[in-house]
C-alpha cells in the first residue's frame, strides 16, 4: 500500500537551497518505494510544471511512488496537471487532485521546459513538454488504477492502524534530522563529515566547551571578590563640661552649651481596697436637765450653751446658756433667804437649769437623777434636775484615717518606680537624653469611698484611689553629640568612632533656667570610610592595595581575603568589596 505514508516510506525535506537536480537525485537514491517529498514554504522549484512533471517522471523511471506533502494552493493545482499524488500531511493518504481544481490559466501555453544550450542558456520547447506530460499521464493513469485497486483491498486495514501507526510532528523532525545527518556524512568537508559520522561525541564536546567558556567567565569575573579587615589605632577619652538648660525654646543654643528643656509626663491613677478598722456607735443620744448654783453678793455668772457636763466620766452638752445673777438688795431671789448666817456668810445662793444631751449615743448614757457626781469647769455646782434617758447603743463599721493612711504609704511605695519606668519608656532614647536628676514624682489626693467616718457596709470593701504624676525633663541628643565632637576638638583627619550616651550630673535650678554637667566618653581614631577605602583599592593587585592603605594615618593591620586562591587583585566592581573596620583601643 504505497500511500501509507507511516509504512516503508522515505520522507525527503526539500531544502530551500534545493534545486530540481538535487530533489531527482534524493528521490534516486531513496531505498524505499515510497518517497514522500515535503518542501518548505513557498518553495520555488515547486512552483514549474516542467519541474513537477520532471519529479514524476523520474520516479516512475527508478520505479518509485512519489508523493507530495503539501497544502500550497499553487503547488496542488501544479501536482493536478502532472497527476502528481498529494497528500496535507504525513498521517493523511495521499490523492491525485482532479481536473477541476487546475485554474483554466495554467494551459500547455503557459509550461516551458528549460534545455540547456552550448552557451549555458535555457530554451523552451513546448512539444517536448506535452510529449513529456503524454508520458506522465499514462503512467499516473496506470498508477492511479493500480491504487484505487489496492485502496478497495486494504481500506479496513487502514481503518484499523490508522491509530496506532499515526505518526506524530516528532517523527517528522526526527526524519529530518535524518536527512540532515545523511547530508553531513557526505558532505566533502572532512569536519562536517567527521561530525555526521561521530554527532554525540560532537555534541558532547560542544557541551563542554560551552560548560568550559561558562565556568571560566564565573571564575575569572563573577566570582572573584576581596574583604579587606582594616584594623583602626583609636584612643579613648573622658569628656566633661558644664552646660546651661533653658525651658524657653528661644533661648537655646546648642553651640554654646545652653539646650532646651522638653518636660515629658505621664499620669497614672493607683487604686487599692482595704480593710476598715474604725467603730461608730449611731444609737440615740440620752437626754435631761441639768440645774446649776452659785453664791453670789452681787453681779452674775453665764453657763454658755455647749458648757459640758461630766459624771462618772461621761459627758454631756447643754443645750442653752443659763445666767445666775444677784443685785445685793433683793434676798427673795436667794435660795437661803431665811438663813441669815448663810446669807452673811456666803452670800445669796442662786440657781438655773437647762437641757442637756450627752455627747455620743450609748446605753450607759442613761443616769438616774443625781445631787452629786456631777462637775462642770465653772464657778457653780451642777446636780440632775432628771434622770437621763433615752440613750441607745448601734455600733458599726466606719473608715477611719488612719486605715487611709496606711494603705494610701503602701501604694506609693509599691508605684512609684513602676510609674518612672512607665514615663521612661514613653521616650525615645536614641534621639533624647533624660535629665534622671530632674525626675519629679507629685502624688495627687487620697481619695477614700467611703469617706472617713462613713458607714462600710456589709459585704463591701472600702477602696483608695491616689493619682500620680511623674515628670522628666529631656534634651536633643544630636545636638549635645554635636557639641561634644566640636569641643573635643580632635585633628582634621580625625574623628569619634563610637560616644558612651551622654548625661547631666548636678541639675540644679538656678536664677535664670537650670545648669549643670555634661558628661561622657568616647573613641576616636583615623577619619575613613569603608566607600573610601573601596575607592583606594578598587582594580589594584593585592600588594599595591595593601601598601596605598598602610599610607593612611591611623591605620594598623590589613588582612585581604580573597575568595579563591587565584584571585590576585581588587576587583573593579564596589559591590565585590567588603570591608570591615576593627576599632581598636591604643592601651
Amino acid at each position: 500500500m504505497w500511500y501509507i505514508l507511516s509504512m516503508n516510506k522515505d520522507v525527503i525535506y526539500i531544502e530551500p537551497e534545493d534545486d530540481i537536480t538535487d530533489i531527482i537525485a534524493k528521490i534516486e537514491n531513496s531505498k524505499e518505494k515510497i518517497v514522500a517529498l515535503v518542501p518548505p514554504k513557498k518553495s520555488g522549484v515547486l512552483r514549474s510544471i516542467v519541474n513537477i512533471k520532471l519529479i514524476a517522471k523520474s520516479g516512475a523511471a527508478v520505479g518509485k511512488n512519489v508523493v507530495l506533502v503539501t497544502t500550497d494552493p499553487s503547488v496542488v493545482k501544479l501536482a493536478a496537471t502532472a497527476k502528481l499524488p498529494v497528500t496535507k500531511n504525513l498521517q493523511s493518504a495521499p490523492t491525485v487532485p482532479s481536473d477541476e481544481i487546475v485554474d483554466e490559466e495554467v494551459t500547455k501555453a503557459d509550461v516551458v521546459v528549460a534545455e540547456e544550450t552550448d552557451d549555458g542558456e535555457e530554451v523552451v520547447e513546448t512539444k517536448e513538454i506535452e510529449e513529456e506530460s503524454e508520458e506522465t499521464d499514462e503512467a499516473s493513469d496506470d498508477e492511479t488504477v493500480d491504487n484505487d485497486s489496492e485502496k478497495d483491498i486494504d481500506t479496513k486495514e487502514d481503518a484499523e492502524t490508522d491509530e496506532k501507526d499515526e505518526p506524530t510532528e516528532d517523527d517528522a523532525k526526527k526524519d529530518k534530522k535524518k536527512a540532515v545527518k545523511g547530508k553531513l556524512a557526505n558532505s566533502k568537508n572532512k569536519v562536517l563529515r567527521w561530525i555526521g559520522e561521530h554527532k554525540k561525541i560532537a555534541i558532547a564536546g560542544a557541551i563542554g566547551l560551552v560548560l568550559l567558556i561558562i565556568v571560566g567567565i564565573w571564575a575569572f569575573a563573577i566570582a572573584p571578590a576581596v574583604t579587606l579587615t582594616i584594623g583602626l589605632r583609636t584612643t579613648s577619652a573622658n569628656f566633661s563640661e558644664n552646660v546651661t538648660f533653658t525651658d524657653k525654646a528661644e533661648e537655646e543654643n546648642a553651640s554654646e552649651g545652653k539646650f532646651y528643656l522638653t518636660e515629658k509626663k505621664i499620669e497614672s491613677k493607683a487604686e487599692k481596697e482595704f480593710e476598715a478598722t474604725g467603730k461608730k456607735d449611731i444609737g440615740e443620744h440620752a437626754s435631761g436637765q441639768i440645774a446649776v448654783t452659785a453664791y453670789l453678793r452681787s453681779g452674775s455668772i453665764v453657763v454658755p450653751a455647749g458648757t459640758i457636763f461630766t459624771y462618772k466620766g461621761l459627758a454631756y452638752s447643754s443645750a442653752a446658756a443659763i445666767t445666775l445673777a444677784y443685785d445685793g438688795s433683793d434676798d427673795t431671789v436667794c435660795l437661803n433667804k431665811g438663813d441669815t448666817a448663810s446669807l452673811v456668810k456666803n452670800g445669796c445662793m442662786v440657781s438655773g437649769r437647762t437641757d442637756i444631751v450627752a455627747v455620743e449615743p450609748g446605753e450607759k448614757y442613761n443616769v438616774e437623777k443625781s445631787e452629786t457626781g456631777w462637775s462642770v469647769g465653772l464657778d457653780v455646782t451642777a446636780y440632775a434636775y432628771t434622770a437621763m434617758t433615752g440613750g441607745t447603743s448601734n455600733v458599726i463599721t466606719v473608715v477611719q484615717q488612719s486605715d487611709i493612711d496606711a494603705v494610701a504609704k503602701e501604694i506609693e511605695t509599691s508605684s512609684g518606680s513602676d510609674n518612672k519606668t512607665k514615663l521612661y519608656d514613653t521616650i525615645d532614647t536614641d534621639t533624647n537624653i533624660i535629665i534622671d536628676s530632674s525626675f519629679k514624682q507629685h502624688v495627687g489626693d487620697v481619695v477614700s469611698t467611703p469617706a472617713v467616718g462613713e458607714e462600710v457596709k456589709e459585704g463591701t470593701k472600702p477602696k483608695v484611689s491616689i493619682t500620680t504624676t511623674d515628670s522628666v525633663y529631656i534634651i536633643d541628643k544630636t545636638k549635645v553629640e554635636e557639641f561634644i565632637s566640636e569641643k573635643a576638638k580632635l585633628a582634621d583627619n580625625f574623628k569619634i568612632y563610637s560616644m558612651n550616651d551622654p548625661f547631666v550630673e548636678n541639675f540644679l535650678k538656678a536664677e535664670s533656667g537650670y545648669t549643670g554637667k555634661l558628661k561622657t566618653s568616647y573613641t576616636s581614631g583615623p577619619k575613613v570610610t569603608e566607600n573610601e577605602i573601596v575607592e583606594i583599592v578598587k582594580g589594584k593587585g593585592l600588594g599595591v592595595a595593601q601598601h596605598d592603605l598602610k599610607d593612611i594615618d591611623g591605620i594598623g593591620t590589613i588582612r585581604i581575603d580573597t575568595s579563591f586562591p587565584w584571585v590576585m587583585s581588587v576587583p573593579n566592581n564596589p559591590d565585590k568589596i567588603t570591608v570591615i573596620l576593627e576599632v581598636a583601643e591604643n592601651k
